[in-house]
């Protein structure tokens, strides 16, 4: 009875230390918000009006949306979800890391090839850092 006492003790200690590392909470983010993504697009190429429909997105594990005239910002809660959430919608949506970057909105569909490209590559050199 002991030898059990101790392994759930020891258990529980260790559910503690690897929830006060952080590491329990996946839908923590060390990098950008989807906000952060949309003004640092802007800052090159001018997005339209912003705004935030997160919680249109929340149940498909979305953590942020903000939507603009020309590009539509998922933030996902990593990568897999952003895979998940962007398979099977074909060419409108882009996925960059947690991100799913979609063009399905009538002016969005507007945003010409050369524009997104610009996009993607935008948001890839902000995710490298």
């Amino acid at each position: 009875m002991i030898r059990i006492g101790y392994a759930v003790l020891t258990a529980v200690a260790a559910l503690a230390l690897i929830a006060g590392c952080g590491l329990a909470d996946a839908s923590r983010s060390t990098g950008p918000s989807a906000q952060q993504v949309v003004d640092n697009l802007n800052t090159e190429f001018p997005v339209g009006r912003q705004r935030d429909n997160t919680e249109s997105c929340t149940s498909a594990g979305c953590v942020q949306l903000i939507t603009t005239d020309a590009v539509s910002v998922y933030q996902m809660r990593d990568d897999s979800t952003a895979v998940h959430f962007a398979d099977g919608l074909g060419d409108s949506v882009e996925r960059i890391g947690p991100f799913v970057l979609s063009y399905s909105g009538s002016e969005q569909q507007l945003t010409t090839p050369e524009t997104r490209a610009a996009y993607a590559t935008q948001v890839r050199a902000l995710l490298s850092g």
